[in-house]
């Protein structure tokens, strides 16, 4: 059963996180922000899907809010990362 939901987990929230995360920082000038978001989710999508697998209503929480909308991906990231805080500040403050 654990599969099945990390299954639905990285259909529902990781894919799409790192493709919108890609995105908007495509529209950022640093090239080493674009390579801070490829290792963090490098290193985060194992994290969240081992999240997933242990905590089933916080995945189906956060596939919810982030396929709704009303969750923005980047809070998904670890602050304790340090290329995905760069990454999820650049990404708060650009929305903020």
């Amino acid at each position: 059963m654990s599969d099945f939901i990390s299954t639905l987990f990285a259909i529902f929230v990781v894919t799409p996180l790192q493709t919108e995360l890609l995105e908007r920082l495509q529209g950022m000038p640093s090239a080493e922000l674009i390579q801070a978001g490829r290792a963090c989710i490098a290193a985060e999508g194992p994290r969240l899907l081992q999240m997933a697998q242990d905590n089933w209503g916080w995945a189906a929480a956060q596939a919810l809010g982030v396929t709704t909308g009303f969750v923005d991906p980047a809070t998904l990231l670890s602050t304790q990362n340090s290329d995905c805080g760069v990454v999820r500040n650049a990404l708060l403050n650009r929305a903020a």
